[in-house]
Parts: structure tokens; sequence; C-alpha cells
């Protein structure tokens, strides 16, 4: 060090007086979360949107589930029209309705949302569907869903798989 450096370095610590006391704790710093580390967990559900059609599939459920539902190989145990209904009227039915259809231990639903044709907005409800399906309280008993067949309603209906109550 040369006497400049001494003489700044003195000039700066002037009227620096020591710490006294008992010495501080150094804490080392939390462990990052597991969500830090590894990222946002991946997404429970896969939707794909083609045009007017729309399918979901948990994320944890092979590909051939979807696809026996798009063909409407499972038999549709419960139905729910929601024709008449607003949005917020019918987000409420199709999760009072598919719970409890769950909780009867039914596994195929068929929920009739209409093509939006009578409807300024347009197809409100189809739109609206795929969100309600995925998110809670619905989401953890969702395990696929698609635009239903022709023969059950082709556009203006979708069917939904729920997983088995144990």
């Amino acid at each position: 060090m040369t006497d400049d450096d001494r003489d700044l370095f003195e000039e700066a610590m002037a009227g620096v007086e020591p710490v006294t006391g008992p010495k501080p704790v150094l804490r080392k710093p939390a462990a990052p979360s597991p969500r830090e580390r590894h990222g946002p967990p991946p997404p429970r559900f896969r939707v794909e949107r083609d045009g007017s059609r729309v399918t979901g599939l948990a994320a944890d459920r092979r590909p051939r589930t979807l696809g026996r539902l798009k063909g409407g190989h499972y038999p549709v145990e419960h139905r729910i029209d929601l024709h008449g209904l607003t949005e917020a009227e019918a987000r409420e039915v199709v999760e009072d309705e598919l719970l409890a259809a769950w909780g009867r231990g039914r596994r195929c639903a068929l929920v009739i949302h209409g093509r939006g044709r009578h409807s300024a907005a347009g197809p409100v409800l189809k739109e609206a569907l795929p969100d309600w399906l995925v998110a809670d309280p619905l989401g953890r008993r969702v395990v696929a869903f698609a635009t239903a067949p022709d023969r059950l309603g082709g556009l203006g209906a979708t069917l939904v798989l729920l997983t088995v109550r144990r």
C-alpha cells in the first residue's frame, strides 16, 4: 500500500468508531424453494384448440384415453344442459353437477353448451368451459374433455371424463 493509499484510507475512515458488543450472527440465505430451483410446475392439462374443436388431457394420462373419449367410446352417464344460462350461472351448474356426478361414481358426462348462435357475444359458454374444467375444484376430478362427436351434439357439446372415485 502506498503512502497516498494510506492517506486516502485514513481520511475516509476519519470519525468511524469500531463496533462494540456481541459479534453479529451471520445467517445463511434460505434454501430456494422447489419452485425457484426447478421453475413453475408443469401444467396439469394439455389443452388444444383446433378451430371450433377443443380437447384437454391431464398431463399424467395416456393419449389413448383422449382418443377413446373423442370417439365416444365411454358411455354418457350424466347430461348437463346449459341453454339459457348466463356464464356465471352455467359455471355454477357445471361445477355442482360434475362434482355430484363424480360423487355418485359417474365417469363420463355430456355438457351441452350450444354453439352460441343465439348469443350476440358468440359461443361464450363453449369458450369458457375448458377453463372451468381445468381449474379447481373440477381440475382434480377431470381426466379429459373433448368436443363431442356429431351423434352426441358435435360442436354444441363437450364430453367430460371424470376420475374414478376411491
